[in-house]
């Protein structure tokens, strides 16, 4: 029995949905912990893509049990349209009684509190995701078991309702949102989801101590972490693997293994400081090879070299077990390919550790060890063959951060997938 954790080791978008669907073959539980449909993990399976942004990633197996967390703030809707989307069969789905429900006025409030931001704007998806980790925080949230009790959600809804409304009136947005309206619509969420409700630590736990696999699948990424990531251009949940441990309901010393998933080379999302940033031909390429375009908003990502300052704290406060590399495919066929190992300061002092200050991080120019290209014409997947200077490239990576590489992915397919 094992239960691995999945953790983005960047901003996010790293390719954790495959590397989490295709670790799911030798699991039976696949559990979110934490985000929202803020998240969009996409997966490819006999050359179909489906985008999941609610649903763990296991759902696409009939014989998987798959687990919305505690640490998951659920939109039903969204939930309730992605499980409309599926075809054929599909796994057991199971939601947390304790996990926090997405309510009409979180997404109203969210595009104005974001607005309001001016050059601080975050680059929010507008889902409502930090509204309602908010109402989380200010102990006035509607959970998905409270959905169970009309008394609850009447009693519930009477809190959260008049300060929602009061701040939508500070932002300037009109509503007709009333307690009775939104009764009505819990009511319905109940009739639809209410059989997926449960004790979600408590299943998860027994399948534990049955001696099944279990396989954490983390959302957004290390770097926009709510404690470690680059405040305040981050979410409001926690990406990170002790965050996995709470959002599943599991103690931390259950976990055997963490997998980090980083990109070959670096995307973001938004707004924030970005070292290795280019903004010439190459970061075109990249984009429009790697068709780096966000899953939930459809946004261009921001694109750039890998930064091993950036894994270096990742690493530090998760514990990788190992490394799961995807998109090395994107970079084939490109003359050279960069590296950053360092920063450089204003006073040209060294740093290699990420800075807590944005301000000083945008004031950091990247030190890049620089490898020669590869070909694609070198890489047998069938036959785990890849390039010498791929395998350079791999194990400077690997030996400068300390962590062994154990998956290398090489497109979005499972079959495209090289285990070392």
């Amino acid at each position: 029995m094992t239960v691995t954790t999945i953790i983005g080791a960047q901003w996010g978008d790293e390719g954790k949905g495959k590397i989490t669907d295709y670790l799911a073959d030798n699991s039976k539980v696949v559990a979110r912990s934490q985000g929202g449909n803020n998240a969009g993990h996409t997966i490819v399976i006999d050359g179909k893509k489906y985008k999941l942004h609610l649903l763990p990633s296991g759902i696409l197996r009939k014989d998987m049990v798959n687990v919305v967390g505690n640490g998951v703030v659920v939109n039903p809707d969204v939930l309730l349209k992605e499980l409309a989307n599926l075809d054929g069969e599909r796994g057991q789905l199971f939601i947390s009684d304790r996990a926090h429900v997405i309510m009409p006025y979180h997404k109203l409030l969210d595009g104005g509190e974001e607005s309001s931001k001016g050059k601080l704007m975050i680059g929010t998806t507008g889902n409502g995701i930090g509204p309602c980790y908010s109402d989380k925080a200010s102990r006035i949230g509607i959970r998905m078991g409270d959905l169970l009790d009309d008394d609850i959600i009447i009693e519930r809804l009477e809190k959260a309702l008049p300060r929602n409304q009061a701040l939508l009136a500070h932002y300037g947005i009109d509503n007709d949102l009333t307690v009775d309206s939104l009764f009505e619509i819990c009511k319905e969420w109940r009739n639809q989801l209410g059989d997926f409700v449960t004790d979600a630590s408590l299943l998860v736990n027994r399948h534990i101590d049955n001696g099944d696999n279990v396989l954490l699948e983390g959302a957004q990424g290390v770097h926009i972490d709510i404690e470690y990531g680059t405040y305040p251009f981050v979410t409001s949940s926690s990406p990170t693997t002790a965050g996995a441990a709470l959002g599943s309901g599991i103690a931390p010393s259950k976990i055997d293994n963490v997998v980090g998933v980083t990109k070959a080379y670096l995307t973001r999302v938004g707004s924030g400081p970005f070292p290795t940033e280019l903004e010439d031909k190459v970061g075109e390429m990249i984009r429009e090879k790697g068709q780096e375009f966000g899953t939930t908003t459809g946004r261009p990502r921001r694109c750039g070299w890998l930064d091993l300052v950036m894994l270096e704290l990742s690493n530090r406060i998760c514990g990788f077990s190992s490394l799961a590399i995807t998109k090395l495919d994107i970079l084939s066929d490109m003359d050279e390919i960069k590296v950053c190992v360092a920063y450089k300061g204003e006073d040209g002092s060294e740093i290699n550790h990420f800075p807590s200050s944005l301000s000083h991080l945008a004031k950091c120019t990247p030190v890049y060890k620089i490898f020669p290209g590869w070909s694609s014409s070198g890489i047998d997947i069938s036959k785990g063959i890849i390039p010498e200077e791929m395998k350079n490239f791999l194990d400077f990576v690997s030996e400068s951060l300390n962590i062994p590489i154990s998956i290398v992915s090489l497109g979005p397919g499972r079959d495209e997938t090289i285990i070392f």
